[in-house]
């Protein structure tokens, strides 16, 4: 959800996954982009959100293939068996998850001895705050004078997503709902904590592959010795991506 061109982020799982083979979870799958795109790649996979509270409407656009290929996640559950899939994917998600270790814990539970977690998440040092278009606004005060204060400015210089479809009273309003009620930033050091404690192996950062696939055929021109500075502007930008086995 926080990256500019979403599709980019779709055919980069779909093609990590494609990598390693096996059955594949699209974990938090929305709209089921990843879920159809894999599909289309002759990938076996499945997806899985809640679609409840501010997700009840994601599972509406649905396709009749990609809808039976959705399960719902009810009471943090995963409906699916323990060690069930080769790989699972987390977009974007990891942010809109209240206990972040129960997630991470159910995700490990469906993953295979030596299968892989492969997630994209921003943290609280993230500078580019991606739902609501501004930088900075998840590190301010919620419902403090200074937040609003700085919505009511960005709007004022054409800044932020979705300002068009409403008033500057709404769209401030839009920005506090969002941040307060759907996005939960944590540090970078306890996400990786997380995944670390839970699968027992080190957690790589893949940060730098991921921007070098974004530029495609311009990357080569880039030397490894750039390889720093693609790591710092995708964590400044986007936050973490991050890939783990699971201990067999």
């Amino acid at each position: 959800m926080t990256d500019p061109q979403p599709a980019f982020n779709y055919r980069y799982f779909v093609q990590k996954a494609a990598h390693t083979g096996g059955r594949v979870l699209d974990y938090g799958c929305g709209g089921g982009q990843i879920v159809a795109l894999g599909l289309e790649c002759g990938l076996d996979i499945w997806g899985a959100d809640t679609y409840a509270e501010y997700y009840n409407g994601w599972g509406t656009p649905l396709t009749p293939q990609v809808r039976d290929r959705v399960k719902t996640i009810r009471n943090g559950v995963i409906d699916f068996p323990d060690g069930h899939f080769n790989v699972v994917l987390s977009n974007q998600v990891l942010e809109h998850v209240t206990d972040p270790e129960a997630v991470i814990a159910e995700v490990f539970r469906v993953i295979r001895p030596g299968g892989l977690f492969i997630a994209a998440f921003p943290v609280i040092e993230t500078w580019y705050e991606g739902h609501v278009g501004l930088y900075f606004a998840h590190r301010l005060p919620p419902g403090s004078w200074r937040r609003r204060a700085y919505f009511d400015l960005c709007h004022r210089l054409g800044r932020g997503f979705r300002r068009g479809s409403m008033t500057r009273p709404q769209w401030i309003e839009f920005c506090e709902r969002t941040l307060d009620d759907v996005c939960f930033y944590y540090s970078r050091r306890r996400m990786f904590a997380a995944i670390q404690n839970t699968f027992g192996n080190r957690v790589d950062d893949i940060s730098v592959d991921y921007m070098r696939a974004r530029l495609k055929d311009r990357a080569q021109y880039i030397p490894a010795l750039a390889d720093p500075a693609l790591r710092f502007v995708y964590h400044k930008r986007a936050g973490e991506v991050v890939k783990v086995s699971k201990s067999t």
